[in-house]
């Protein structure tokens, strides 16, 4: 039998699939060391996992979680009726093997008490990320599927498995408290007809039930500490004016990295809701001693973050704006004084005008790596400064919308960056039949480039003469190239631009639009791609450069592409 790869070569494997449960799973089943290296990557991030996937196995990792309490843990639950409930059900005795998981998320046996014997590995040891609405909403559902349904069980169960993960996670790196609705209704709270008995409303999860009644567990000097050690966190408004917040501003001072999403703008008539929100989450900013990434999603931009991002001029490096609503009243006036800023981030924004951004113009950012205005219309004229002053120091630039942006006249842009930014090794812009020619000349000058994806402006574009020469111009260090835009070519184009791009690792080719693509496009790609290439990607799906590929491609296009 060979030999199995050593632990740490294993371990730089999965890193590379840790959002692919199907194959980690098909990992986990290979022996007993692929399954001891695999578990710690399922298990860091339970929930998020749940997320991703929107299945219904939620209650049976809280049925793990239970499996590992002691005898006291499960003795204060005994006092609710909890376990005695549970012993009415069938027993399992202990963990089985990696061998007898019958679900796609793996698991130990389909748990219904909990087991006399403890598991085979020791779960919360591997929580390194917790998403604290899944995590809540996945107790929910375990306490419908036993019919133990009462918010009394539901804060017993948080409060002991938050002691469990304090007493033997060695450190929290992520918390978020944020709820997603879709997820949580589509994955976590939607039973399918074997549960049909336990249905539970959806208007059942609500910030009373979820957050003020649980959140006082934070208080209890072994969470505290184990909470003290997060260096990420998500938050929605709604947690920020929650009573027991306050503990987190006086345990957690030293989160690098920090995401924010404010209520509703007028959330209530008076709009105190909202205020004490942006009060909090200004507090909670200033507070901290080293934040480095900044983020603000689905929010109004009020000045008072913006007055307490200035405190943290000296340690921030990346902030990043989606989906703001911006007021012409607030400009972002205190971004040119952080001298060290790496990237800036616009994605999505409203009212994003010139006013707004005339501080950058007036005293621009000269360190930046990263610049990203995913917009429509894209500021020119701040892009361009910004260029200017960042120049050789810019590794990512990505303008314009991958959907169709409408905007046109980017050659000046393009220009620009063929003249200032040689380094760059990231190109993702909107580009037209008039910005060909300022396209070759990037790929002409900028020798170190990585990544390049192109976006279209709404129109179909010809590129059966523009194709083949494309593939000449592409740089020998290229790895990925993403097509978004509507472009159409004929086969053998295709197999002339394989040919003259031979000198190119490619191992990402992307057709975002593939609704012109048939059998022959199909034959090329496998017969006379590059070496490099293993795998190619129709809009979101991806498929191996192998026969078998091909044929699994020509089925999903006939199902898909009208």
């Amino acid at each position: 039998m060979a030999q199995s790869p050593p632990n740490e070569i294993l371990q730089e494997i999965f890193k590379y699939i840790v959002n692919d449960i199907d194959h980690l799973h098909s990992c986990l089943l290979v022996n007993k060391i692929w399954s001891s290296n695999v578990v710690p990557i399922l298990w860091n991030r339970p929930f998020h996992l749940l997320l991703l996937r929107n299945n219904h196995l939620s209650h049976q990792i809280i049925s793990t979680y239970l499996s590992c309490l002691d005898k006291e843990e499960r003795s204060k639950l005994d006092l609710n009726g909890i376990t005695r409930s549970l012993s009415s059900s069938s027993s399992c005795s202990s963990d089985s093997s990696p061998s007898s998981f019958n679900f796609d998320f793996p698991l130990p046996s389909s748990y219904s008490v909990i087991p006399s014997h403890p598991p085979t590995y020791n779960y919360p040891s591997f929580l390194r990320h917790l998403s604290y609405f899944s995590f809540v909403a996945s107790i929910q559902e375990w306490c419908a599927v036993h019919n133990n349904w009462n918010p009394y069980a539901i804060r017993k169960i948080v409060q002991a498995l938050f002691r469990l993960f304090a007493k033997f996670s060695p450190s929290l790196e992520t918390l978020v408290f944020v709820m997603d609705m879709d997820n949580i209704t589509n994955g976590l709270m939607l039973f399918d007809d074997n549960y049909h008995n336990f249905n539970v409303p959806l208007g059942s999860i609500n910030s009373n039930l979820v957050s003020k009644r649980n959140l006082s567990i934070l208080r209890e000097s072994i969470v505290r500490n184990w909470i003290s050690h997060i260096k990420e966190i998500e938050l929605a408004g709604d947690f920020v004016i929650d009573q027991n917040f306050p503990v987190l501003l006086t345990i957690c001072k030293d989160l690098k990295k920090m995401e924010i999403r404010l209520p509703e703008f007028e959330y209530d008539e008076d709009g105190k809701h909202y205020d004490s929100s942006v009060e909090m989450s200004a507090r909670f900013i200033e507070l901290q001693r080293d934040l480095k990434h900044f983020t603000l999603r689905e929010s109004h931009y009020p000045k008072a973050i913006g007055a307490a991002l200035l405190r943290q001029k000296s340690s921030l490096r990346h902030v990043e704006f989606i989906d703001t609503v911006f007021d012409e009243w607030c400009p972002l006036d205190w971004i040119p004084y952080c001298k060290r800023l790496e990237s800036l981030t616009f994605i999505d924004s409203e009212m994003l005008i010139t006013k707004i951004l005339t501080p950058l113009r007036l005293s621009p950012l000269t360190q930046l790596k990263s610049l990203t205005f995913k917009e429509d219309p894209v500021p020119i004229d701040i892009l361009e400064t910004l260029i200017h002053s960042s120049n050789i120091n810019l590794r990512e630039i990505v303008f314009g919308w991958p959907e169709d942006c409408k905007q046109d006249g980017y050659s000046f842009i393009l220009n620009s960056i063929s003249n200032f930014c040689p380094n760059l090794t990231k190109l993702a812009a909107a580009i037209g039949r008039n910005e060909i020619p300022e396209l070759f000349l990037i790929l002409n000058n900028c020798k170190f480039l990585q990544c390049l994806e192109i976006y279209g402006n709404g129109c179909l574009l010809d590129v059966n003469e523009i194709l083949p020469e494309l593939g000449k111009y592409l740089p020998s260090t290229l790895g990925e190239l993403d097509v978004g835009a509507r472009w159409r070519f004929r086969s053998d184009v295709l197999a002339r631009f394989f040919e003259n791009s031979k000198h190119v690792p490619l191992y990402k080719f992307v057709i975002q639009i593939c609704d012109f693509i048939n059998e022959e496009h199909l034959r090329v790609i496998v017969r006379h791609s590059m070496n490099s290439l293993k795998h190619f990607t129709f809009w979101d799906k991806i498929f191996p450069v192998t026969q078998e590929g091909m044929v699994k491609a020509s089925e999903w296009l006939r199902k898909s592409v009208s």
